[in-house]
């Protein structure tokens, strides 16, 4: 049976091996097949009608087939610190608004950006199962896997780049049909954006890292300035008209929306709405550290149904009586603006199209050769400037100085015991022989971890030795 006998209509979108009944969407998987299952044959392609298993998607919108589950190779593509998703125990997240947020800092999410933490997650938070309660829902984007009786991973990214085209065409449509533009309304839409001036993209991304670091290392104080600094920059009039980005609370005389209450999800900018009122918990967050984590799985959002569950916890009406001031209170939840549905709608499209089209190829670069993942051996090798390629930017300005591990390696001795203690040096001489836990456990600590990162310590440690 010659070529013009084959299916005619799959010519242009299969290839079939000479030699058995496989078939492939790309040339070059079929020659790598050959290579492999007919060794010493020649490259022989005819054309192969669509497998089975893919026929059924043929009458199926490509948004109904691509949202059942999410590829492992489609989570790689999504690891830069402004589009962050991470893969745990059978389930994708974006992790993007979660990091900074995040009670270990966003260095470890990022460390894992793309990639399947399950391993790492169950070790650190052995028995923990409910991380869905600390992210909001629009986080949780799917199950990881592809159905394999379903389709191919090869033809899960075929239909990605279908639906693509067709939510741009969709994009195009509705502008057509309205005066209305839409315009970044958040710092990572607006980074994400693929015609943001780069002059511009490097000073947010560089605000933005050195929020990131500021977030780490729990200097609140400093992660607001920063977000003063971001608000500055995005106020002036030559960018001004390239977004829609909030930058001033809105008038909260009639009440406070929850959309507001949304803006101001992060440590150092954090407020919860409780039972139809808005508290403002930022300051409180900096006084007791230790409460951080309960309160900031609520940050922005409203916790009212976890009312009282736990009573003397976050929220509890006996937590509310001893530990609220009143003037943390900022008002009375709202209603809700009126939204124009066009906006809506551009929104949503907007949202799934980043989602779909992910960070570009220099992004994906950048970001995997400035971040080591912590306990892998195969990761790359790179110097501290390598992989912090801002630190030189971060630590400008800094009254103490910086080190390399490299340098905190070198300092062992009895007159220079160095330690690395959450992304910090510290000297611990003067805690020799005032440790409540005895010296061996320090230079146990010293001895195995010189030039890496010890757990965190209490603040009273910190404040002792800080080098």
């Amino acid at each position: 049976m010659g070529p013009s006998d084959m299916h005619p209509s799959a010519c242009d979108a299969f290839f079939g091996c000479g030699y058995c009944s496989e078939a492939y969407p790309d040339e070059k998987q079929l020659s790598v097949h050959i290579k492999m299952q007919h060794e010493g044959q020649k490259y022989l392609s005819v054309p192969a009608p669509l497998p089975s298993r893919e026929q059924r998607l043929l009458h199926q919108p490509s948004a109904a087939a691509i949202s059942k589950d999410i590829p492992l190779s489609e989570v790689n593509r999504h690891c830069t610190p402004e589009d962050c998703w991470v893969a745990l125990n059978g389930k994708v997240y974006d992790l993007s608004e979660f990091m900074d947020r995040h009670p270990g800092g966003p260095t470890t999410i990022l460390s894992w950006a793309g990639k399947d933490a399950s391993k790492l997650f169950n070790e650190i938070h052995k028995g923990v199962k409910k991380i869905d309660s600390y992210l909001r829902p629009e986080a949780l984007l799917g199950n990881l896997g592809v159905d394999e009786s379903l389709m191919s991973d090869e033809f899960w990214h075929t239909l990605r780049e279908a639906r693509i085209v067709e939510i741009r065409e969709e994009i195009d449509r509705v502008l057509s049909q309205t005066s209305s533009t839409h315009k970044a309304d958040s710092i990572q839409r607006l980074l994400q954006d693929k015609i943001l001036d780069s002059g511009l993209k490097t000073k947010l991304q560089r605000l933005e890292t050195q929020k990131r670091v500021a977030l780490d290392s729990e200097e609140y104080d400093k992660a607001a300035g920063v977000k003063k600094e971001i608000e500055k920059l995005l106020a002036a009039q030559d960018v001004a008209h390239l977004h829609e980005v909030p930058l001033e609370s809105k008038n909260l005389s009639g009440g406070i929306p929850l959309s507001e209450v949304a803006r101001h999800n992060k440590p150092h900018d954090c407020w919860i709405a409780i039972n139809r009122s808005v508290y403002d918990l930022t300051d409180f967050l900096m006084q007791h550290p230790e409460q951080r984590n309960s309160i900031l799985a609520w940050a922005g959002r409203d916790a009212s149904a976890m009312w009282d569950k736990i009573p003397g916890r976050f929220p509890s009406k006996q937590w509310m009586e001893f530990f609220m001031r009143p003037e943390a209170k900022m008002g009375e939840v709202g209603e809700e603006p009126e939204k124009d549905p066009v906006m809506e709608q551009l929104k949503q499209l907007h949202d799934e199209l980043r989602r779909l089209e992910g960070p570009s190829k220099a992004d994906i670069e950048a970001a995997k050769t400035s971040v080591k993942v912590p306990g892998k051996t195969d990761a790359p090798t790179l110097s501290e400037e390598s992989r912090f390629p801002k630190l030189a930017q971060i630590s400008a300005g800094k009254e103490l100085p910086f080190f390399t591990r490299a340098e905190v390696a070198k300092h062992t001795s009895s007159e220079e015991p160095y330690m690395i203690i959450h992304n910090r040096v510290y000297n611990l001489k003067p805690l020799l022989g005032s440790h409540p836990g005895g010296d061996d456990i320090l230079w146990c600590w010293r001895r195995t971890l010189t030039g890496l990162q010890m757990p965190r310590c209490p603040r009273w440690l910190a404040r002792r030795c800080r080098s």
